[in-house]
């Protein structure tokens, strides 16, 4: 344990300046910043301990930097104690390296809001100013860019609660594909891992963030498969038929074509694209090992349809965008994402959009979603679209993950969700001819 305390205290400062100077993602730079010989002999749990670590580091760093802490082991134990609620061996051994007594450190991970967080933060510093602005973990971009969450409470407190929400470590959500959900349900329970079943979604669960699923033979096969609940709801929102034929412009992981699938009982075809061939091999694999063989992984050039024009019942749009919605689970894209690239985003999120939108068939559905929530990229994109396409409009639906109807548009929060900030919209093409412009 001393020896991986000490791992993470040494590869901490190289992590950091690869992801807040060179854009790097939070994954690759703690596999670089560590020598081959640690790889090979780090364990599941040793890995768990880097990444949760060093996470929690950067989710921090907008509290911490201003602090200038000196020695690399207090700004971790400080990360870590805003992040959880519980202080393990490693973060004890940087007490004692640091002089402090972990007996008397002040663990606030569960929190229930920013002045209980802030907190932490004070009598970890105890007898110094320190200014516990919760909009300091994040970029200044996202104050004109966040649009009013829902609620009742006032403007500011809404925006605080998303905030809240959002800091917080992801949690582990876990889809069924291809068996019935209860025959799975009763495995993990058997292994004593207690799924909680989503209301809406049966096929959808929560899991312990630590549960380790790679024992289960329902994982092995996959039929069990970790995928965020707002990725869930996407397929519920498309809402194919079997038989259908639909493309799946994703976003490159092919979760969603597996949803898209599960919905259409293995029936019908789903041309899953790619521009990049290490991705689409990666999903390639991915859906080797799935129930499923109506989806097919095909490079693309991004510039026409996979088939004739107006050939598709359905089209899923799943384009790049800032991701905010990922910071949960990447907290190193809030620092990577600047301001100037959401508009960059959004042109080619529009572009996507009205080229998919060649390959709908009259009275077919395009559905478009972003794991993000600026309005530049959300709404605002589809008002653009609607304005510019009259040959579509926006196709209300069940909310996917609470009782009651949407306009077409919808806006998931983590605050009211447990998942990922994920924005929805459906649209339907007129079975009218479209007057020539």
């Amino acid at each position: 344990m001393p020896q991986l305390a000490g791992l993470i205290a040494q590869i901490a400062p190289k992590v950091l300046r690869d992801v807040l100077d060179r854009g790097k993602r939070l994954e690759s730079a703690i596999v670089d910043a560590q020598g081959d010989e640690a790889k090979k002999r780090s364990t599941r749990a040793d890995r768990m301990m880097i990444n949760r670590s060093l996470a929690s580091l950067v989710r921090w760093w907008g509290w911490i930097e201003p602090l200038k802490l000196v020695q690399v082991e207090d700004q971790l134990l400080l990360a870590w104690l805003l992040d959880s609620p519980d202080l393990p061996a490693v973060p004890r051994l940087w007490a004692s390296r640091t002089g402090r007594d972990a007996s008397r450190l002040f663990s606030g991970g569960d929190a229930p809001h920013w002045t209980a967080r802030a907190e932490t933060l004070k009598r970890f510093v105890a007898g110094r100013a320190v200014t516990a602005d919760p909009w300091m973990p994040f970029p200044a971009w996202l104050r004109d860019e966040l649009p009013l969450p829902p609620g009742e409470e006032s403007a500011k407190v809404r925006k605080l609660h998303f905030l809240h929400a959002v800091q917080a470590p992801p949690s582990l959500w876990v889809a069924v594909r291809g068996r019935p959900a209860k025959e799975v349900w009763d495995e993990l329970h058997e292994a004593d891992l207690k799924p909680w079943v989503q209301r809406k979604i049966e096929t959808a669960a929560r899991l312990d963030r630590d549960a380790d699923l790679r024992r289960l033979e329902s994982f092995q096969q996959g039929a069990l498969v970790v995928e965020d609940l707002g990725s869930q709801a996407v397929a519920k929102v498309c809402d194919p038929d079997p038989g259908e034929r639909w493309w799946d412009l994703g976003d490159g992981s092919s979760l969603m074509a597996l949803g898209l699938a599960d919905e259409m009982r293995g029936k019908g075809t789903i041309i899953s694209t790619f521009e990049h061939e290490p991705t689409r091999l990666a999903a390639a694999k991915r859906l080797r090992t799935s129930p499923y063989t109506n989806v097919a992984a095909k490079t693309w050039d991004g510039r026409k349809p996979p088939g004739k024009p107006e050939s598709f019942d359905g089209v899923l749009v799943a384009p790049p965008n800032s991701g905010v919605g990922s910071w949960r689970r990447h907290p190193e894209v809030r620092w990577i994402v600047k301001k100037e690239q959401i508009a960059e985003f959004a042109a080619r999120q529009k572009q996507l959009l009205s080229l998919a939108a060649t390959a709908v068939r009259p009275g077919g559905t395009l559905v478009y979603t972003v794991g993000t929530v600026t309005l530049r990229e959300t709404q605002g994109l589809i008002n653009e679209f609607l304005a510019e396409h009259p040959g579509f409009r926006l196709d209300p639906f069940p909310h996917p993950l609470e009782e009651g109807e949407t306009t077409g548009m919808l806006q998931l929060w983590p605050q009211a969700h447990d998942c990922e900030a994920r924005f929805l919209a459906r649209l339907v093409r007129s079975t009218k001819p479209t007057p020539a412009s």
